[in-house]
């Protein structure tokens, strides 16, 4: 490893292989979601769906980034936060085995490289 073992705040210390393990899960699930997170901020700046969000308010009335959370209509923050829990508690959205790359042997080196890299 090029940087070896990091745990500045000893957030590993006096916990079991498990939790560890449960911990790296949780750390390489959520560095994904705020890859998806950068790319749902950038993507507005260069293109829209012209679609209607809510009874009257149109993909291109919204501003783009922290201007649109104001936009927003209640129950459209409802649906986000549920669909957000959902996903995150059931696993709604499942493990699919379409477009993930056949790693072999290198699949434990590459999620390491994956945390290292942020």
């Amino acid at each position: 490893a090029p940087t070896g073992f990091f745990d500045p705040l000893n957030l590993s210390k006096n916990i079991s292989k498990e939790k560890f393990d449960e911990y790296r899960t949780a750390e390489l699930k959520h560095g994904r979601v705020c890859m998806l997170a950068v790319l749902g901020y950038v993507a507005p700046e260069t293109y829209r769906f012209g679609y209607d969000i809510a009874p009257g308010v149109s993909t291109y009335d919204i501003p783009n980034g922290v201007a649109a959370i104001d936009y927003i209509p209640a129950l459209g923050w409802a649906q986000i936060i549920f669909f957000i829990g959902a996903v995150d508690y059931w696993g709604v959205l499942g493990d699919f085995d379409f477009g993930k790359p056949d790693l072999g042997d290198k699949e434990e080196e590459r999620k390491l490289q994956e945390l290292q890299h942020g």
